[in-house]
This record gives C-alpha cells, structure tokens and sequence, in this order.
C-alpha cells in the first residue's frame, strides 16, 4: 500500500467531510469513484475512524434532525434512507425507537394545510393524506394527523397538542 495514496485518499475523505457530515459507507463509495483501491481507501477510513472523524450514529443523528426540519418523513422511510447510507440496522433501529411521527406528521400536515387555503376541505384532507403517505408516514399516523387536523370548526387554528 503506498503511503502517499492513503494520505491523499485521507485528504479527500476529510475534505468532503468539512463539506458535511458522511457514513463511513458513502465515504468509501466516494474514495472509489475517485479511483482509490480498496485497501487505500480502508486505511483512509480507518484512521478517520481511529481519530473520530466518521461516527455513523452522529451522521445517522444528523441525518434525521435534519430530516424533521427540512423534508419530514415517516418512521419507515428514514430507516430505509438510513440504511441505503451504509448506517448499520442496529444504529438505525436504536436512533428511530424513539422517534415521533406523529409530532412531525402534524408539523408537516399544518405546513401542507396552510398552503391549500381556498379548497374544500375534502381535497385538503385528501391532498394531506397523499402528501404524508409520499413521505413515508405510517396509516396510522396519517389517520390520526387528518382527525387532529380536521377537528370540527377548528381547522383554521390547529389543535396544537397530538391526541393520545
């Protein structure tokens, strides 16, 4: 293994991670595309690693954080992001037991309700329901969404407490 490749493979590895942060897996898919070997691209990582530079639960951490303020979704789609990023299921499934969906569904269903002002309310309700199902939420939690949403007479001013 040349000494000099995996300094620069090491080089790349953090230049990309000063950028954001990233799972040890698409680190490595990066390094590759650049042209590294295997082996150059594992000692990168691993001293990445050694040194606490890549920590996938902080990355998997960051990843549904963000996911709740910018683009919502369901329980079940972050699993599948998650693991599509090379973070380990156990990781994963740790991070997500104690997710709210039902929090963050009624965050994104008020957002999505503001912006259908003038509509009947069954084209808003049924606007919602796809919205929240394209964003990977759970029946259940889309059923109970729409019924906090669409209290009788309170549609305008939102419930703000989810119900039990």
């Amino acid at each position: 293994m040349d000494e000099n490749s995996t300094t620069e493979a090491t080089a790349f590895a953090l230049k990309l991670l000063s950028l954001r942060n990233h799972s040890r897996f698409e680190l490595a898919g990066k390094l590759r595309k650049k042209g590294y070997s295997h082996e150059t691209g594992e000692a990168a990582l691993d001293y990445l690693s050694k040194k606490k530079l890549i920590d996938d639960e902080a990355f998997a951490r960051e990843l549904i954080e963000s996911r709740q303020r910018r683009k919502p979704s369901g329980r079940g789609k972050l699993r599948c992001d998650l693991l599509k990023k090379g973070v380990p299921e156990s990781v994963a499934s740790e991070l997500l037991k104690d997710y709210d969906s039902l929090e963050v569904a009624l965050r994104a269903g008020r957002k999505k309700l503001a912006a259908l002002k003038g509509r009947d309310e069954n084209e808003k309700k049924k606007k919602i329901e796809v919205f929240l199902r394209n964003r990977g939420f759970e029946w259940p939690v889309i059923k109970e969404t729409l019924e906090n949403l669409f209290k009788t007479g309170q549609e305008d001013e939102v419930d703000q407490t989810p119900s039990a």
